[in-house]
């Protein structure tokens, strides 16, 4: 009897592995099938435009890694610098020329995005690692990128989302808002990586940190399971909920118009139109208000979204948007008009994560960061030719 039940049990055993086999191939070749159609779709090639940006290399630059965040000013002033480009593997400090000023290498190797983080009111920074997806701690670097702490957050430890800067606390040092995937909530930790609350929340995709009323103190905004765009005070309280009729996931800060900081929220989403969605990108002020409203072809195989107010000399005013596909190694860049046409748009072959417009004496610089490289556009400003090549450049999205 016992070597029935054995045998019994052996072929149950060998039944369960053929089916896990089974159905992982299954998902394994849909996944491959998508992966291949969306390809398809984001073949490189300028969509709308053509003939009215000129493409350039402003930076090559070893040792970046894909490159996430472009900031003029802070802190590259304080390294006598006017850029600071940030990488997964470490970060280069730029003149306005392109030329290198200074390189950081972060001690350890990370493949989640990193960015500049403020650690005290004199304006010290440090580097702090993003968008985890689970599979990483969330690290803070210093500034020689040295690692300062790690918040567990891997697979195995509850599964970090997102972290965010946020702000400084009453004796002027960096506080850091965690949102965790599963079960894990939001967690705010204090300058040294410790917990000092955690609030109820499922798959907290994406946070940020604003001051939405200009009061002088830092709420949170948050993404969750359900699509909310949560806001929530210093103590972790829901306080508000924005755009309540979209269901939104991943969103950034940008600034907007003449700012000088980011306070407007820029939110890739989806609208129904004629019983077809389509992809769009919304931007809000701090306060949750809608300010702008642009179609967003293909927008919807992207996700990670930056963008710039970007003044070129002698032409009309845009608003850039750049959104990636990490695994496909693919890029969307949008150029929109005053008026809210695509003016231009480009896929391209890489993972673009950073974008900035850098002011100069006469107007801005455009640029782009991508897998080490940082790709600079201006415009073509020969009306007559321009005009040609645009219309003679145009694909329509279907």
């Amino acid at each position: 009897m016992l070597r029935k039940i054995l045998i019994a049990f052996g072929l149950f055993i060998l039944a369960l592995i053929v089916l896990d086999v089974y159905f992982v191939h299954r998902i394994d070749s849909q996944l491959a099938r998508d992966s291949r159609e969306k390809l398809k779709k984001l073949e490189p090639r300028v969509i709308r435009g053509a003939g009215q940006f000129r493409k350039s290399t402003f930076y090559r630059g070893a040792g970046l890694g894909e490159v996430t965040e472009i900031l003029v000013g802070w802190p590259a002033d304080l390294e006598g610098a006017a850029l600071t480009v940030v990488g997964n593997l470490g970060a280069h400090f730029l003149d306005n020329g392109g030329r290198l000023k200074k390189e950081v290498r972060f001690a350890k190797g990370v493949f989640c995005p990193v960015k500049i983080a403020r650690l005290d009111a004199s304006g010290t920074y440090g580097f702090l690692t993003r968008d985890e997806c689970w599979a990483s701690d969330a690290i803070l670097f210093d500034k020689q990128g040295q690692e300062r702490w790690s918040y567990p957050g891997g697979v195995l430890k509850g599964g970090v989302d997102d972290s965010v800067g946020g702000g400084l606390d009453s004796k002027g040092k960096l506080q850091v808002v965690i949102g965790f995937n599963g079960g894990g909530g939001v967690v705010l930790v204090n300058a040294e990586g410790k917990k000092i609350w955690q609030k109820a929340d499922r798959n907290v995709w994406h946070v940020e940190t604003l001051d939405i009323n200009g009061d002088g103190r830092i709420e949170i905004l948050h993404s969750n399971a359900r699509g909310q765009l949560l806001v929530r005070d210093a103590s972790g309280e829901i306080i508000a909920h924005y755009l309540t009729d979209h269901y939104v996931s991943g969103f950034a800060l940008t600034r907007w118009g003449a700012e000088s900081q980011a306070r407007h929220i820029l939110i890739p989403s989806r609208e129904t139109d004629d019983g077809c969605y389509r992809p769009v990108i919304l931007v809000l002020d701090a306060e949750g208000k809608t300010v702008a409203h642009y179609d967003a072809p293909l927008g919807d195989l992207m996700n990670q979204p930056q963008g710039t107010p970007v003044h070129f000399p002698k032409v009309p005013s845009y608003y850039a948007v750049l959104q990636s596909n990490g695994p496909l190694k693919r890029s969307l860049l949008f150029l929109y008009d005053g008026v809210g046409k695509i003016a231009y748009q480009e896929i391209l072959a890489d993972a673009c994560f950073g974008i900035a417009s850098m002011p100069g004496k006469t107007g801005d610089r455009l640029l782009v960061g991508c897998s080490g490289d940082i790709l600079e556009y201006s415009p073509i400003t020969d009306g007559a030719a321009t005009q040609a090549n645009s219309d003679a450049g145009v694909v329509e999205y279907r």
